[in-house]
């Protein structure tokens, strides 16, 4: 059939573009149910819900990694996989287990199965990589265009949707880059001031208010928690896969830096983090999106996000005080941004700016000296303070308070999937001080930098 031959229309972009957004997904990732992997989890990890098996998820990786590369049809690819999923047991109805609470369920595998890890494997590759795309060419082109098929099978909630015009800097994009949904057909692209003034020459409705937020409560039925989705985009498609790409490896560089010891460790940070900006960029700009959900949610829910390292001189200096972390990663959990963020912190006018704070991947890498508190609560490790430069008319400078080896339950990690306890560097507080009660030798001891009430700053 000819739907065989061409089942996609995605518009135009470099092949090398989707190929390269897919072998950056290397990592296998066993699941249960297609909620195990959420949302930017696919950015940096393959799976298929209900494949546990780790040779048959890379059956299907390669041959999907063969499609993308070498090109071929939807047929290509069943034939590719559909005698060795069989072989191993993956065809038909199969039952499987969960490993981490005993519950099975049946999950049939056929070809109907196959179109649909084929088609959205493929439209989340080749969204990554138009996205890479209008990235790379934003100061030519720097709007995108909502773009729907124009049919009877658009979905209602994606029509309204057509013909927005908005920067490529604009939030929206980082929740709304389209697939937004299982079989979403829509695209994006990339688009400049004349485009649109020609669209709008020939009758078209362009739209450059991005519509408001008006998400739903969704409750991931695998880990209990609560997560707030734009209307009209189906569960779990929430993100921008192409914005995720480089964020995702931050993150995997971070979690790699949780295994080693603090010096080498904020050492590969730093060293990659100079080598790839972008990771920066977008691991702060997912960073702020995510202190946007929890502030709409105004609850904890134990989640946490890495967020960098210790620097490399910061690391040496402990070292050499014989304070050394048992790792240099620093996380914040969502429990911190709301006291960070609190309403009596703001009305003191003490708390960091919440437009400032959704920056605080990036704050750290531009902090203009360290501090190490000299006199810690009993029973607690001293706290590191990383001074930022702010521009605020009565001189106050900014202050991240980061607790050293503090214990921490994350999701994951061990070979059962369960939470485990691993020992973190928790950002608990941004606030901001007078420099010159920072510059008290008797509170605080300079590690690096240079405060601005010093003699001669």
């Amino acid at each position: 059939m000819a739907g065989e031959t061409s089942p996609l229309r995605l518009g135009v972009i470099e092949p090398r573009d989707a190929v390269a957004a897919f072998e950056r997904r290397g990592l296998l990732q066993p699941s249960f149910r297609w909620q195990d992997v959420w949302q930017e989890e696919h950015a940096r990890a393959f799976a298929v819900a209900g494949v546990q098996r780790l040779d048959v998820l890379q059956t299907v990786r390669d041959a999907l990694d063969t499609k993308l590369s070498q090109g071929g049809s939807l047929a290509d690819f069943r034939r590719a996989v559909r005698g060795e999923l069989a072989a191993a047991g993956y065809w038909g109805d199969v039952e499987i287990t969960d490993p981490a609470t005993g519950e099975t369920r049946m999950a049939r595998f056929d070809n109907r199965r196959l179109q649909l890890i084929y088609d959205v494997n493929v439209r989340q590759s080749y969204a990554s990589g138009r996205w890479a795309a209008i990235e790379r060419n934003k100061k030519l082109f720097p709007f995108v265009r909502y773009v729907t098929m124009g049919d009877e099978r658009v979905r209602a909630s994606h029509k309204p949707w057509h013909n927005l015009v908005l920067p490529v800097d604009d939030p929206f994009w980082q929740t709304h880059f389209p697939p937004n949904g299982w079989r979403c057909r829509c695209q994006a692209m990339a688009v400049d001031q004349k485009m649109v003034d020609r669209l709008k020459a020939a009758g078209q409705d362009i739209k450059t208010q991005a519509p408001p937020a008006d998400p739903i409560t969704y409750v991931n039925p695998r880990t209990g928690e609560i997560v707030p989705i734009p209307r009209g985009i189906d569960p779990g498609f929430a993100y921008n896969p192409g914005a995720q790409r480089d964020a995702a490896l931050h993150e995997t560089l971070l979690r790699k830096a949780l295994e080693v010891s603090p010096l080498p460790g904020a050492v590969a940070v730093a060293v990659a983090t100079f080598a790839n900006p972008a990771m920066l960029q977008q691991s702060t700009a997912r960073f702020g999106a995510w202190v946007d959900d929890v502030m709409a949610r105004g609850q904890a829910q134990g989640e946490l996000q890495y967020i960098g390292a210790i620097a490399p001189r910061a690391a040496r200096v402990l070292e050499q005080l014989g304070l050394q972390p048992r790792n240099a990663v620093i996380a914040v959990r969502d429990g911190d941004v709301l006291h960070a963020l609190r309403d009596a912190k703001v009305a003191a006018g003490v708390a960091l700016d919440a437009s400032v704070y959704r920056r605080l991947p990036e704050l750290l890498q531009r902090a203009s000296a360290m501090l190490l508190e000299r006199k810690p609560a009993a029973g607690m490790q001293p706290a590191l303070l990383y001074v930022i430069d702010l521009v605020r008319p009565d001189g106050q400078v900014g202050k991240l308070v980061l607790q050293l080896d503090q214990f921490v339950r994350i999701k994951g990690g061990g070979e059962d999937g369960r939470r485990r306890w691993v020992q973190l560097n928790v950002l608990r507080t941004a606030t901001v001080m007078d420099p010159s009660a920072l510059a008290d030798r008797r509170s605080y001891k300079l590690l690096w930098g240079r405060l601005s009430e010093e003699p001669g700053a």
